[in-house]
Formats: structure tokens, C-alpha cells, sequence
């Protein structure tokens, strides 16, 4: 199939990418510690094709719902290959993952209720710090003032509560530590941070955790950002200083890192507009697809014009998307050749937080294609109205 056979607007994942991607971010782990495991980030992209993806290759997945429990376990994932995180988890679940050895990372007092409660006792049980931001530059990080909203804090001391409530689950001198933290610029001073700071607390409650789980937020696949392995570097050069780590079972729980460089949206001009103010461009595609938070104004791009014959150039061109909102804006461009209707923009790297973010608003979720080796496989067909009629109308009214 080629790709001027497809209709637009669709996803195309780069299989060989995706595997270089994963590889890559596993052998630097590897290569700086002994003990690791790889998670893949579900909520970055819950596809189902990514999922057995990940399985196959040996990466667990690290889920932060009971649904997308539930889909890991559809797309084979053994509990024990699966890191339950969040603040949601429902009691059934909690209980199913605790019973199946599951890692369980425990991020709410309504967590700490349920283990209390079920009296279950399992060697992968952690705890998510509250890390404060007073460890890091303010370029670096959100939420400078008012702090993180996850983990339990060691300086309040509900961390310490939470380890007495858990006693008896788990042996707490083992517990493991889950340390995610957001960060604006992904920098190794972030990681430098967090692990001189786990350091501190390990050592302030005679802990030897049972693991350590770094969480998310990691470059990887973007040429010229810091790699995989220079991260794990600055976190193993300072974990293996204190004695009771250094046989630690270190965990990774990546998603853009993996998925993001490896995933291109497809569009075409449909029509092309002069206002008073400007030429419009309307594309099949929207910045729904591709920037669900709304905050990019510019994106790695190709353009595949529909002849070969010369082009002006434009001074400006607006390039929009399909739906009725005005602001739906994905970039401008200045000077360069002239757009057609049934000209080809082609967005890159945006794998992270699009293909199952963006929901069907206006029109309904577009086909998604994995090319392996030049072969196209359609791995999710675009949503019909009638499956979305259908799936969004009670029993009782049909």
C-alpha cells in the first residue's frame, strides 16, 4: 500500500524507530546498573498495537487507572509485569494487583485504606514521595510555590504514616520508592536532584527499598537531547555511594521517550482562503490530534506538494485545522512556497499524548497505519458514527 493511497487525516508509527527507541533506553539503563526493568507510560499512548508491542519486547506496562489495568491485561500483559500508579485506583483492582504481584505504588490515603483493609501482603509495595520543590531550579520545574500534587511528604511527615499503616502488608525496611517528578526542561540536574534526595530518605528511615522507580519525563529519541544512558549515569553515580542500594531493583516508566519521535500525522489542504487579514489553509487534520494541551505553536514538519510545478511564495500562511473553533491553529508559516488543496502536510514526531488524547470531537478518531520495512498495516481503523452512536447510547434507550 502506498501512502498516496491512504486517506487522510492518519497515523503512521515507524516500527524500526520505536524499536530503536526501546532498545536504546534499555541498554542505558543496563549499562549503568545491574538491576532494571523498563516500563512503557500507557497513558502517554494507550494503543493497543503499542501495548503488545511493549510485551513482546520484554517492557512492563506502568498504568494509573483500573480501565487501563484492564487493557494491559487484554493485550497480555502478566500482573507481574504491570506497575499500578495514580491516585484512582479502585478497590477491586488495588486488591487484584496486590493478590497477582503486581508493583503497586501507593499515592493517596485512599490506597493506604484499601491495603489496610484487604490484609494482603505483597514484596512490591511502594510509596510515592512528595518531592519538594525547593530542590530544584524554578527554570526546571512547575509549581514552584504550591508544589507537587502526588506522593506523601517526608517533611509533614505522612510519608512516615504511611509507612506505619502499611506495616503489616509489607516488610517497610524493603518498601520501594516511586519518585516521579514533572519537569519543563527534562534537565539531569532534575534526576541529580531526585536522587540525592531518595538518598536522604533512605538513609533517614533505614530503608534498603526493595526498588526504586524514577518514574517518567526522560528525552529519548531526539537527536542532541541528553540520552538514556546519561541519565541513568547521574542517578547510579549517586544511588551506588550508600551501601544499602546498590542492590536495588532500579525502574524506568518512559512514554514520550519511547513513542514520541516515532509517530507522524498525515493531513491534506482541503481549502485555501484570503481574508481581509490573511490566507487561511484548511487542513483535514487538527491541532486536537497533535497538541491536546493546546500550548505548541510550531512543529517538526514536511510539506508534499501535488504537482511539480513552481510555486510563489506566501508571506504568511495560516495552517488550520477542521474543526469550528477558530483558535484550532497549528502553525504559521512565513515565506515559503504557496499551498494547494490536495497538497500533503506531514507532522513528525508526534507520537506522545495525540493518537488516544484527543477523543472525537467534531469528527471521530482517524485510522492509525504502522509501517514496518516499507510494508503499511492498518492497525486501528478511523471510527465510524455509527460505532460511536452505538457506544454512547444507554441500553435502556435503545
Amino acid at each position: 500500500m502506498n501512502n498516496n493511497d491512504i486517506e487522510t487525516p492518519y497515523f503512521l508509527i515507524n516500527r524500526d524507530l520505536l524499536q530503536q527507541n526501546t532498545d536504546t533506553f534499555i541498554e542505558g539503563m543496563q549499562c549503568n546498573w545491574e538491576r532494571v526493568k523498563l516500563s512503557y507510560s500507557v497513558k502517554t499512548n494507550s494503543l493497543p498495537w503499542i501495548l503488545r508491542f511493549m510485551n513482546q519486547k520484554g517492557v512492563m506496562a506502568e498504568v494509573v487507572s483500573d480501565e487501563e489495568y484492564d487493557l494491559a491485561i487484554m493485550c497480555d500483559f502478566n500482573p507481574e509485569n504491570i506497575v499500578f500508579n495514580g491516585p484512582i485506583k479502585g478497590k477491586e483492582h488495588l486488591e487484584f494487583a496486590l493478590k497477582n504481584n503486581s508493583y503497586v505504588n501507593i499515592d493517596s490515603e485512599s490506597d493506604l485504606d484499601v491495603i489496610q483493609s484487604c490484609n494482603i501482603y505483597s514484596n512490591r509495595i511502594g510509596i510515592r514521595l512528595n518531592i519538594p520543590p525547593a530542590l530544584f531550579s524554578s527554570k526546571d520545574i512547575e509549581y514552584t510555590e504550591d508544589g507537587f500534587r502526588f506522593g506523601f511528604s517526608v517533611e509533614n511527615g505522612s510519608f512516615e504514616r504511611a509507612l506505619k499503616k502499611i506495616k503489616n502488608q509489607c516488610d517497610i525496611k524493603k518498601i520501594g520508592v516511586h519518585l516521579h517528578c514533572n519537569s519543563i526542561t527534562r534537565s539531569l540536574n532534575v534526576y541529580r536532584a531526585i536522587a540525592e534526595y531518595v538518598v536522604a530518605v533512605v538513609d533517614k528511615y533505614k530503608i534498603e527499598p526493595c526498588y526504586l522507580d524514577f518514574g517518567g519525563g526522560f528525552f529519548g529519541g531526539v537527536p542532541g537531547k541528553t540520552t538514556p544512558s546519561e541519565y541513568f549515569n547521574v542517578i547510579t553515580s549517586i544511588i551506588k555511594r550508600t551501601p544499602r542500594l546498590r542492590n536495588t531493583l532500579l525502574l524506568a516508566e518512559p512514554g514520550s521517550a519511547l513513542i514520541g519521535s516515532t509517530v507522524e500525522l498525515h493531513t491534506t489542504v482541503v481549502d485555501v482562503k484570503d481574508t481581509n487579514c490573511s490566507r487561511i489553509i484548511t487542513t483535514d487534520g487538527s491541532r486536537i490530534h497533535i497538541d491536546p494541551l493546546w500550548i505548541k505553536n510550531g512543529y517538526l514538519y514536511s510539506i508534499s506538494y501535488k504537482d511539480g510545478e513552481k510555486r510563489k511564495y506566501e508571506e504568511k500562511q495560516i495552517i488550520c485545522g477542521y474543526t469550528c473553533m477558530d483558535h484550532d491553529r497549528l502553525m504559521v508559516l512565513m515565506n515559503e512556497p504557496e499551498l494547494k488543496a490536495g497538497d500533503k502536510i506531514i507532522y513528525q514526531r508526534v507520537g506522545a499524548y495525540s493518537m488516544t488524547f484527543g477523543g472525537p470531537f467534531i469528527r471521530y478518531l482517524p485510522d492509525v497505519y504502522v509501517d514496518s520495512n516499507n510494508e503499511l498495516q492498518l492497525v486501528r481503523r478511523r471510527m465510524k458514527t455509527e460505532e460511536y452512536y452505538r457506544i454512547n447510547t444507554a441500553q435502556s434507550m435503545q
